[in-house]
C-alpha cells in the first residue's frame, strides 16, 4: 500500500525492501531524540506505565510503554512480562509511577499511584453481585466516598502541607477499610480489602502531587494505537522489525501527544542530523 501511494501521488517507485531499509535508517538517525525523551521520562514528576501483548515472528511477547503527562513516550519490547522488566524500565525514574494493580509493578522503587479506574470497576462488580448485602453496599460506598473526597481535594487550591495532610487522612481511612474484611475468609469484600491493605500508601498520591492522575488512562490510551496495529498486522516478523516499529512509534506518539506536526517535526529532526541518513 505504501508503494502504491508513493507511486500514484509522487511517481516514486520503491521496493518493499527499500521502504523497510528507509524506516530502519530513520530509526537509527533519530536515536538521540529518543535518548532525550528517555531523560525526560526519568525526570518527570509522574510516569504512567502499562503493557500489552505483541507477536514477533509468531512468538508471544510484550510491549511496555512509559509515558508522561507532558507527552513523552517510549515503547519497549520484551519477551517477558515479569517484575524484573518493570524494574529495569522504571527504577531510574524520580517521579511517581502510575500503574494498574498488576503484581509486576510491586517491586518498582519509589512512590506509586495505583489506578482508581480499575479499582472502581471491580468495586462496581462487587456491588452488582451482592445487591441485597447491606454490609457490602456500605463498605463499597465508604471506599467510593474516599475517592470522591480525593477528587474534591484535587479541585481545591491547597498548599503542599494541606495536600500532605489530606493524603495521610485518606490513606489511613483506606487502610482501615482494608482491615475490615481482609482477614475474613470467604467474605465478598475480602479480595478488595486485601488489595487496599497490600497497596497502602499507593492510592492517593494524586492528592499529594498535582501532576499525578488518579487513573492510568494515559498509558492505556498510548498503547491503543499499537493494539490496533497488532490486530491488523499480527505483529512483526523479526527483532529488527520490532525495534524499528517501536522506535518510530515512540517518536510519532510523542509528537502527536504534544500536538506537534509530525511531518514537520520529523523533517526538522532529519535536517539537523542529515549526515546520519
Amino acid at each position: 500500500q505504501i508503494r502504491e501511494v508513493l507511486q500514484t501521488l509522487y511517481g516514486l517507485r520503491l521496493s518493499e525492501g527499500g521502504i523497510v531499509d528507509s524506516l530502519r535508517r530513520l530509526a537509527q538517525a533519530t536515536a538521540d531524540e529518543r535518548a532525550r525523551i528517555a531523560a525526560q521520562i526519568r525526570a518527570a514528576p509522574a510516569v504512567h506505565a502499562d503493557e500489552t501483548s505483541w507477536r514477533e515472528n509468531g512468538q508471544n511477547g510484550w510491549v511496555w510503554v512509559r509515558t508522561t503527562p507532558a507527552g513523552a513516550c517510549l515503547y519497549t519490547y520484551d519477551h517477558s512480562r515479569s517484575g524484573a522488566v518493570a524494574q529495569r524500565l522504571l527504577d531510574a525514574g524520580t517521579g511517581v509511577c502510575c500503574t494498574d494493580f498488576y503484581a509486576a509493578y510491586n517491586g518498582v522503587l519509589g512512590r506509586k499511584q495505583r489506578c482508581w479506574a480499575h479499582l472502581l470497576r471491580d468495586l462496581h462488580k462487587l456491588t452488582s453481585a451482592h445487591p441485597q448485602d447491606a454490609a457490602v453496599q456500605a463498605w463499597a460506598q465508604a471506599l467510593r466516598a474516599l475517592y470522591e473526597r480525593g477528587q474534591e481535594c484535587v479541585g481545591q487550591d491547597l498548599s503542599a502541607a494541606q495536600r500532605q495532610r489530606a493524603y495521610r487522612q485518606l490513606e489511613d481511612r483506606a487502610r482501615a477499610l482494608g482491615h475490615c474484611y481482609a482477614d475474613t475468609a470467604d467474605h465478598p469484600c475480602q479480595v478488595l480489602a486485601q488489595r487496599l491493605r497490600r497497596h497502602r500508601g499507593e492510592l492517593f498520591e494524586f492528592v499529594r502531587v498535582p501532576e499525578v492522575a488518579a487513573t492510568n488512562n494515559t498509558a492505556e490510551r498510548t498503547l491503543r494505537p499499537l493494539v490496533i496495529g497488532r490486530k491488523i498486522s499480527g505483529g512483526t516478523r523479526s527483532p529488527q522489525g520490532t525495534q524499528t516499529r517501536l522506535d518510530l512509534a515512540s517518536l510519532f506518539q510523542t509528537w502527536h501527544a504534544r500536538t506537534a506536526n509530525s511531518f514537520a517535526a520529523c523533517f526538522s529532526l532529519l535536517h539537523s542530523a542529515l549526515p546520519q541518513v
